[in-house]
């Protein structure tokens, strides 16, 4: 296996390019909840630029909570917890590589994440995952195999409940031999130029992206393709109708909850409306009355929003 030195964030950039990370490997199997093999391979073959998660929220928070789990995990379980700073990469499967998070003294790989709620996938007892997600685990299973040490697990530490949990998850070479053989189909795919088909619903992100890369020009298309069209617009017409009963029955509810409140001799910032399992929660969501900025631009005001009501219904 073989260690890269990564120069500055463009390397890393470049060489992620180059190779199916063990954040993508999961999308060559249909276990991503953020991409599928139709996206990788168009971003892969350089036909589409990869999607900007700079200002995504949670690539921001991961970006700056990771180091403090790490050092939490290791103040709590007695580890000496090392940031790897190498791009790794498998020999025997070119175009596989990895960026590991952190790693113990003994080679022992330790994947960080974070999840602010506690989504679907997750179970576990005490500080011990015993359920995970399954893009999760093969993560960590493309990272044992990239990482090139003789270490028979690794640790898949997690935020869960504001508290740092921890999965030991053994190495499985069965599942490192799936990910390698996925990972050269996929990349004699692109050679070959032999392109997976989309799946329209999961791909619509990606389709409008690529799309932006297209020149715009006239054309016409086969009298085949008429239901497509027609196809969308009985789809907007149920949607506009479910919107407008949607609406319709969020007024009802708060006009009832309007008549049970009026009687009320209280003012909270918050109300909760329950009827048997179903709950409605209304708030108040401050004014915002903008921000002064720069001296050139005395007097105006950005980011002004009015005050208004959040309802949520479950």
């Amino acid at each position: 296996m073989a260690k890269i030195t990564v120069r500055d964030e463009a390397h890393w950039h470049e060489l992620r390019a180059k190779h199916i990370g063990g954040s993508d490997v999961a999308a060559l199997f249909g276990l991503s909840s953020f991409s599928t093999r139709w996206q990788l391979w168009i971003e892969k073959s350089g036909k589409l630029p990869p999607e900007d998660l700079s200002k995504n929220k949670a690539v921001q928070a991961g970006k700056f909570l990771e180091a403090g789990i790490a050092q939490w995990a290791g103040s709590i379980w007695g580890w000496d917890v090392q940031k790897v700073e190498e791009y790794h990469t498998a020999d025997d499967t070119p175009g596989m590589g990895a960026t590991l998070d952190y790693a113990l003294p003994s080679g022992v790989p330790v994947e960080i994440k974070w999840n602010s709620g506690f989504g679907d996938g997750w179970k576990y007892e005490g500080d011990t995952i015993i359920e995970a997600p399954e893009n999760y685990i093969l993560q960590v299973q493309h990272q044992l195999a990239c990482y090139g040490t003789d270490a028979d697990h690794a640790w898949l530490v997690v935020l869960l409940k504001n508290e740092p949990r921890r999965m030991k998850i053994p190495r499985h070479d069965g599942i490192i031999a799936n990910i390698k053989e996925e990972i050269t189909g996929f990349w004699q795919s692109i050679t070959d130029g032999v392109e997976p088909d989309p799946d329209f619903n999961l791909d619509a992100d990606a389709i409008d992206r690529l799309l932006e890369q297209t020149p715009l020009t006239d054309i016409e298309l086969e009298d085949e393709h008429a239901v497509l069209y027609t196809k969308y617009l009985d789809a907007a017409a149920t949607e506009k109708l479910a919107k407008e009963a949607k609406e319709g029955a969020k007024s009802q509810l708060l006009l009832l909850a309007k008549e049970r409140m009026d009687g009320a001799n209280t003012k909270l910032e918050k109300a909760i409306v329950r009827c048997g399992d179903h709950k409605m929660t209304i708030s108040t969501v401050a004014p915002n009355f903008g921000t002064t900025i720069t001296e050139d631009m005395v007097g105006t005001v950005i980011g002004t929003r009015k005050g208004y009501q959040r309802v949520g219904i479950s």
